[in-house]
């Protein structure tokens, strides 16, 4: 897959959030329900080094690849 340069940075920042999931677990299995922003938030603010625009660039980036992940139906 090619990603612009434009673009890397937040790929790499997503890729290192790959821990960072909820899941809500059930009879049928886990299915993830969004990413744990209270451990999101410190690791904005250090990798942006707490520039408002590159944070907010960075957050918004971060919530719509959140979002592409959501939609993914999970494997049971």
């Amino acid at each position: 897959m090619e990603v612009l340069p434009e673009n890397w940075a937040s790929l790499m920042f997503f890729i290192g959030l790959q821990t960072q999931w909820s899941w809500a677990v059930g009879a049928a299995g886990g299915n993830r329900t969004g990413l744990r922003y209270e451990a999101v938030y410190p690791l904005l603010d250090r990798w942006t080094k707490g520039e408002p625009e590159e944070w907010e660039r960075l957050f918004a980036d971060v919530q719509h690849m959140e979002m592409a992940v959501l939609q993914i139906p999970s494997k049971k």
